[in-house]
C-alpha cells in the first residue's frame, strides 16, 4: 500500500540560514526551524532568473515554505515570505553580524534537534537587525541568549570556584569553567579576560533586562571591546573552532576604521 500525497508534503515556517549552489540552477539550503531545527534542503531551479521561490529563499529571509519528502533531502516546492530581511543584503555592518548570528546557530544545533527558544532567538535578533538596532549590542544579547538557549549559561553572580557573590571589582570571565572568577580564585584559570567593574555591568544588564536595557547604556570604546573579548572568547570555547563570520567583520574593520564606529541607533522594545 503507498502513502498517499499528503504524507509526503508537509509546511513549516524557517529562517534561512546557509546555502549551496549546486549544479547549474539548484541550491542545497540550511533551514532552521521551530518544530525541526536544522536541517538541509534542497530547491531546484531557485537559480533560474525567473525562478518564483528564490526571492523567499534568500540567507537570512523568515518565510513559510512548502516541501516534500525526498531520498536524501527534501525539495522546496513553494515558499511565501514572513520577514525577507532584505536590509542586511544592503548594511554592511547588519550582513556581518547577521552571519555571525546564523554561523553560530548552526555550529550549535544538531540535525533535527528542535530547540524553538533558539529559533525564536534567532528571529528577534536579525529583526532587530533589519530595524536599524545597534549591531554590536545585538550581537553580544544573542550571545549570551544563545547559550543560555543551548545549555551553557555562564554563572555571572558567583564565584564558579569559591561560591561567594561577585562585587564590584575586576573580575575574569572563565570559559572552562563556566563563568566568572573572583580576584582570589583567578588562578583557577589565567586564560579568562579579566573585566572592568563597567563591562561586567553590562553583561549583567543583558542577562536580567536583554536588549532592551542594553541599549539604555553607551559603552566607552575600551569597555565595548572587553565586553566583545569576553562574552566571543566564551561562546568560541563551546563551539571549538573559530568563527569564520567574525573574523571576516575583523578584517572589514582594520580595513575601514570607521566600521562600527558607535552611532544613534533606534532601541528595541
Amino acid at each position: 500500500m503507498t502513502s498517499s500525497r499528503r504524507d509526503h508534503v508537509y509546511r513549516t515556517e524557517a529562517v534561512v540560514t546557509g546555502r549551496l549552489d549546486l549544479g547549474e540552477t539548484d541550491r542545497i539550503l540550511t533551514l532552521f526551524t521551530p518544530a525541526n531545527g536544522k536541517y538541509r534542503v534542497i530547491a531546484k531551479g531557485i537559480r533560474r532568473p525567473q525562478s518564483r521561490k528564490a526571492p523567499h529563499l534568500e540567507l537570512f529571509s523568515r518565510s513559510h515554505v512548502m516541501l516534500a519528502k525526498g531520498r536524501d533531502l527534501d525539495v522546496v516546492t513553494a515558499a511565501e515570505s514572513i520577514e525577507p530581511h532584505w536590509q542586511l543584503r544592503t548594511d554592511l555592518d547588519a550582513f556581518g553580524q547577521a552571519s555571525y548570528l546564523v554561523e553560530l546557530l548552526n555550529q550549535f544545533s544538531e540535525d533535527r534537534q528542535e530547540n524553538g527558544r533558539a529559533y525564536d532567538l534567532l528571529c528577534r535578533s536579525l529583526t532587530f537587525l533589519a530595524e536599524g538596532i545597534d549591531p554590536y549590542a545585538v550581537s553580544r544579547f544573542y550571545e549570551l541568549a544563545l547559550m543560555t538557549a543551548v545549555g551553557f549559561r555562564p554563572q555571572l553572580y558567583q564565584c564558579v570556584n569559591c561560591e561567594r557573590d561577585i562585587t564590584a571589582e575586576p573580575n575574569a570571565l572563565s570559559p572552562r569553567l563556566g563563568g566568572m572568577l573572583c580576584p582570589v580564585c583567578r588562578s583557577g584559570d589565567l586564560a579568562a579576560p579579566v573585566l572592568s567593574v563597567n563591562a561586567q555591568k553590562y553583561i549583567r544588564l543583558l542577562d536580567r533586562s536583554g536588549l532592551s536595557g542594553a541599549l539604555r547604556l553607551t559603552l566607552d570604546e575600551a569597555t565595548a571591546a572587553d565586553v566583545e573579548r569576553a562574552l566571543t572568547a566564551y561562546v568560541r570555547h563551546f563551539a571549538e573552532r573559530e568563527s569564520r563570520s567574525l573574523a571576516v567583520i575583523r578584517s572589514i574593520r582594520e580595513w575601514q576604521p570607521d566600521y562600527g564606529a558607535p552611532v544613534d541607533r533606534p532601541g528595541a522594545d
